[in-house]
């Protein structure tokens, strides 16, 4: 299975990412570099929509770690939205839930962003 992206831009200072698919070693290499430069172009917050991911390994959660350490040293944030139970638990093991923030809706990371 492989994961495709989409970008969208909500605000001036928000874009939302809606990855779909499965989040493994593979498909986040096929992905990486294009999703590190959307990241690069833009020095805003960032919402990465995680509700169509069904699987996320370890290798997903790097390429997500190397974007918000992107966006911090930017001026900018990432934060993810809806991961499914299995995602949140990889999240929260990994505890990168402690780096960056994680919302159950796009609607509560609108308004932690003050939308």
């Amino acid at each position: 299975m492989s994961v495709t992206f989409t970008e969208e831009q909500i605000t001036d200072t928000i874009c939302k990412i809606s990855l779909d698919g499965t989040l493994d070693a593979p498909s986040a290499m096929s992905i990486e570099d294009e999703f590190k430069a959307i990241l690069m172009a833009k020095s805003a917050q960032v919402i990465v929509d995680l509700d169509n991911i069904d699987y996320m390994s370890s290798y997903g959660l790097r390429m997500l770690l190397v974007g918000a350490k992107t966006l911090n040293s930017k001026g900018g944030g990432l934060h993810l939205v809806a991961p499914n139970e299995h995602v949140m638990k990889v999240i929260t093991v990994a505890g990168y839930d402690q780096m960056f923030p994680v919302y159950e809706t796009l609607k509560d990371a609108l308004q932690a962003l003050g939308q």
